[in-house]
């Protein structure tokens, strides 16, 4: 009987870690404190480079402005749709490297990514050799608080220009690379800088 359950022990670890090792970071993310989620994507870069991931503030509790920004400018844009995970570029099975941005203090710092369990994604920003960070947790329910609520739209544009624009919701054929998410579009140009 202690055999059975040690195997049986031994057996739910080893399916733990290969859930972890397979599993995908792109999602959305409650962050600790429960008071942001991040929409983390994979961005294509050119054809010889893998994606990057990207994570971006998806929804706030309390919806910020990015007010620490080392660029003046940028002080006074919305928190929702920042970057907070820059260019996480895969370095191993189950792992990423990058920047993440801290708007707390208008800085980038070393970031490292890795999923503990299929739900729980450790980030951690580092500074030399010291990293801290905080698990977000994988958001499964689409009422999770928060809740993600599009922008104001601007205007309406001229006829035929935008992104809606004729025949701009074209089927994609089989076999074909899956779209792009949207966020992948502008993401780098978003970019805290100083």
């Amino acid at each position: 009987m202690r055999t059975l359950i040690l195997s049986g022990t031994v057996l739910l670890a080893a399916t733990v870690g290969a859930a972890a090792q397979t599993a995908d970071p792109v999602g959305e993310w409650l962050v600790k404190d429960g008071s942001a989620r991040i929409k983390v994507v994979s961005c294509p870069t050119n054809a010889n480079q893998p994606p990057l991931l990207w994570g971006v503030i998806w929804a706030e509790i309390k919806p910020g402005f990015d007010e620490r920004n080392p660029d003046p400018a940028m002080r006074n844009r919305p928190m929702q749709g920042v970057p907070i995970l820059v260019g996480m570029k895969q370095v191993q099975p189950n792992k990423w490297e990058g920047k993440i941005y801290d708007p707390t203090r208008g800085s980038l710092w070393d970031a490292k990514l890795s999923l503990s369990r299929t739900d729980m994604l450790e980030v951690r920003g580092c500074f030399g050799f010291i990293c801290d960070g905080e698990d977000w947790r994988r958001v499964t329910g689409i009422n999770t608080p928060p809740v993600y609520q599009p922008p104001p739209t601007p205007a309406k544009s001229a006829p035929g220009s935008g992104a809606m624009a004729k025949g701009g919701g074209a089927m994609t054929k089989a076999g074909a690379p899956p779209p792009v998410d949207p966020v992948c579009k502008d993401v780098a140009s978003l970019v805290p800088r100083g």
